[in-house]
């Protein structure tokens, strides 16, 4: 937050800073194009499992994006980043391991009793 804010010491008396709206405009278009990136795989992809793996990874690197600017998470220390993914990976890998053993299951449990 300090790389935005302007010192006191640069401006004559009575005037006023210029915003600084650089990095909102850089960060606009970066979710612009990632999220453009994600319709263009949703809607010219064929349904199935690679295009719904497109779509999460996107997905989940758009919210490590918004976390990082507008929650500051790039601006804390490297500890507090590091306690914050670690469990976040941990659960998504418990997320995909859910739902791939719980397809198998299902699989299982419909051809035994079909």
């Amino acid at each position: 937050m300090a790389a935005h804010a302007t010192t006191d010491h640069d401006l004559a008396p009575g005037e006023i800073a210029k915003p600084n709206t650089g990095w909102i405009w850089k960060t606009f278009w970066v979710l612009v194009g990632i999220t453009a990136l994600e319709f263009v795989f949703v809607f010219f992809m064929n349904a199935g499992t690679a295009r719904n793996t497109i779509f999460i990874i996107l997905t989940i690197f758009k919210a490590f994006f918004i976390v990082a600017e507008f929650m500051h998470l790039k601006h804390e220390t490297k500890g507090l980043i590091w306690t914050i993914l670690v469990p976040t990976s941990l659960l998504i890998w418990l997320l995909v391991a859910l739902i791939t053993e719980g397809s198998a299951i299902g699989e299982v449990l419909a051809h035994m009793f079909s």
